[in-house]
């Protein structure tokens, strides 16, 4: 699986001046190869690392809002604004916040929130964001409609 590189030219950059980090992390069942699950993540979240770590969990970290440039595009074209939206606002607590990505879809390149780990047959994909300007990250990422 060719892997993603690069920030996407329309990518409008959020007004903010905080750090911004992104932790991935998803089950690696006995039934998967563990380099399979961790091209999915790759294929999600630019610029992250992940690791086969604790003996069944692909792991990874990555900076900055261009981790997030798949997201931020592929929410727009679904529709799925809402559902993100209301996932970061629920998931909450204080500067972090949390959603789910189908890890299935993430195999194939595509961000598919998901708002239930049930929908997600091998387990999601988790994405927690860590931002002292978490607000106006949020409004970057889906902006209310």
């Amino acid at each position: 699986m060719a892997k993603r590189s690069g920030v996407r030219k329309h990518l409008r950059k959020p007004n903010i001046q905080s750090e911004v980090e992104i932790r991935v992390e998803a089950p690696v069942n006995p039934s998967e190869d563990p380099q399979k699950v961790i091209a999915a993540i790759e294929n999600v979240i630019d610029r992250c690392s992940p690791e086969f770590r604790y003996g069944s969990r692909a792991v990874g970290r990555a900076r900055g809002t261009e981790a997030l440039s798949l997201i931020y595009e592929q929410v727009r074209s679904r529709s799925a604004m809402g559902v993100l939206r209301r996932m970061l606002v629920d998931n909450r607590s204080g500067d972090t916040t949390w959603f789910f990505l189908n890890k299935q879809a993430a195999a194939a390149g595509i961000a598919a929130i998901i708002e239930d780990e049930q929908e997600s047959p091998l387990g999601p994909i988790r994405v927690t964001i860590d931002c002292e300007e978490l607000d106006p990250l949020v409004d970057w990422l889906v902006p209310e409609t």
